[in-house]
């Protein structure tokens, strides 16, 4: 549990540090606010995550590979106790990405 919890603080972390960045780009050859900026973007990789799950983008570049061998894709989903699964990536990572947006767009 203490691994899984670890990485959705990595994860969240390292989403916000390119929020940061992709908005202050966004925001200087746009002109408009930043703070909505930061917000559209936290909201959009929230999104993203929740809709991908956790390993659908891992699982991609194997998936022609797969089929072509006659395969079913791999699953990455780990052990108990090894990381966060699907569930954990939207309750832990995603989730409060898009709620911490929401609020940041909302405010003002």
């Amino acid at each position: 549990m203490k691994r899984g919890l670890r990485q959705a603080l990595v994860w969240l972390v390292c989403t916000a540090l390119f929020a940061l960045v992709a908005s202050g780009v966004w925001s200087a050859l746009t002109g408009d606010g930043f703070r909505v900026a930061f917000a559209v973007v936290l909201m959009a990789i929230g999104a993203l995550l929740a809709f991908t799950g956790s390993n659908a983008i891992s699982r991609a570049g194997s998936m022609e590979t797969f089929a072509f061998l006659g395969m079913g894709p791999e699953s990455d989903d780990p052990d108990s106790g090894e990381g966060l699964t699907g569930l954990g990536v939207f309750l832990f990572v995603s989730l409060p990405l898009v709620v911490a947006g929401g609020l940041l767009y909302g405010t003002g």
